[in-house]
C-alpha cells in the first residue's frame, strides 16, 4: 500500500515581518518521497495546499492510497485540500515516518534559519489523554488470541508472506536478533476483522489492566481482548518486550493457523 504522510503547520521561525513560517510536508513510508515548501501566512489555505499536493503527484509519479495527517487545528484545510486535489484524507496518528523528519529538522534544520525562536520538544503531538475504549463490534471479535514473538531479521522476507491486508515499517535502525512481540487474534471471521482493521488505520496495542486496547485514527481506542486474572502477568511481560524493542510491535489476524497465511499483519510503534 502506497501511503502518504503530510504535515501543514507553522514552525519556530519568524519571518521578515516577525510571523511565524508555514510549511508543507510530504513524505512516504521510507522517505524516498520528501517533499518540502514554505507557504507564506497569507496564503495558508486549502487552495493552495490543493495546488501543492497536485505537483507532490507529479513529482512521485503516482497517487496514494491515502493521505495521513495529524494536526486537529488543521482538520479542515488539510482535508478539504486533499479532496480538492482528487486525494484521500485520513486523520491518523500512524505517522512514524513523518515524526522522526519533524524530530531530525527540529534539530538540524530549523536552528540553521534566521528568525529560529528555539526548538519543539514534541513537533508531532500524536499522545493523547487515554479515550474511554469501544468494544470491538460483536461480529468482528477474535475466537481466540495468543502473544507471541518475531526476531528483526524474519521481517526482512516480509515482503513474501502471503498476507491480504496490513502494513509494515522500516526496522533497519534494530539489530537483527530484537525480539518484536505481537499478538496473533484468531478469527472464524478473520478476513472481514482484517478488513475493518485496515479501515481504522491500526497505530498502537497496549495492554492496560484486564484490557488489551487498541489505538487506531486520530483518537479511537477499541477494546479488543478482555484478560483474565491470570493472564495480566502475560501482558505486562508483552509491554517490557515492547519497550525493548523500542516500542514496535505488531498485531496478526489468522483465520486458520495451519495456513502460512496472514488475513491481516500490521507492525506499529507506540508514538
Amino acid at each position: 500500500m502506497y501511503v502518504w504522510e503530510l504535515d501543514f503547520y507553522s514552525r519556530p521561525v519568524l519571518d521578515g515581518e516577525k510571523k511565524k513560517i508555514w510549511e508543507l510536508l510530504v513524505c512516504d513510508r521510507d522517505r524516498q518521497l520528501a517533499y518540502v515548501k514554505l507557504c507564506p501566512s497569507t496564503a495558508v489555505n486549502s487552495v493552495w495546499l490543493a495546488a501543492e499536493l497536485q505537483q507532490v503527484v507529479a513529482v512521485a509519479g503516482r497517487s496514494p492510497q491515502k493521505v495521513r495527517f495529524y494536526r486537529p487545528s488543521m482538520h479542515n484545510i488539510i482535508t478539504r485540500g486533499c479532496t480538492l486535489a482528487e486525494l484521500t484524507p485520513q486523520p491518523s496518528r500512524r505517522l512514524p515516518t513523518l515524526s522522526q523528519w519533524l524530530r531530525e529538522r527540529m534539530e538540524q534544520v530549523y536552528p540553521q534559519m534566521e528568525g529560529f525562536q528555539g526548538a519543539d520538544a514534541n513537533p508531532l503531538p500524536l499522545t493523547l489523554a487515554a479515550p474511554t475504549p469501544t468494544p470491538v463490534p460483536d461480529a468482528l471479535v477474535g475466537d481466540r488470541w495468543q502473544v507471541v514473538s518475531l526476531p528483526v531479521a524474519d521481517f526482512a522476507v516480509a515482503d513474501q508472506w502471503s498476507i491480504d491486508f496490513g502494513e509494515f515499517l522500516d526496522l533497519s535502525t534494530l539489530p537483527p536478533t530484537i525480539s518484536i512481540p505481537g499478538v496473533i487474534f484468531g478469527s472464524g471471521r478473520a478476513l472481514p476483522l482484517a478488513a475493518w482493521m485496515w479501515g481504522v488505520d491500526p497505530v498502537s496495542m497496549q495492554f492496560s489492566g484486564s484490557n488489551l486496547l487498541l489505538y487506531a485514527n486520530a483518537d479511537a481506542c477499541w477494546r479488543m481482548v478482555t484478560i483474565p486474572e491470570g493472564a495480566i502477568a502475560l501482558g505486562q511481560s508483552f509491554e517490557l518486550a515492547k519497550q525493548a524493542a523500542a516500542g514496535y510491535h505488531f498485531m496478526a489476524i489468522q483465520g486458520d493457523p495451519d495456513r502460512e497465511h496472514f488475513e491481516g499483519f500490521w507492525l506499529m510503534k507506540e508514538p
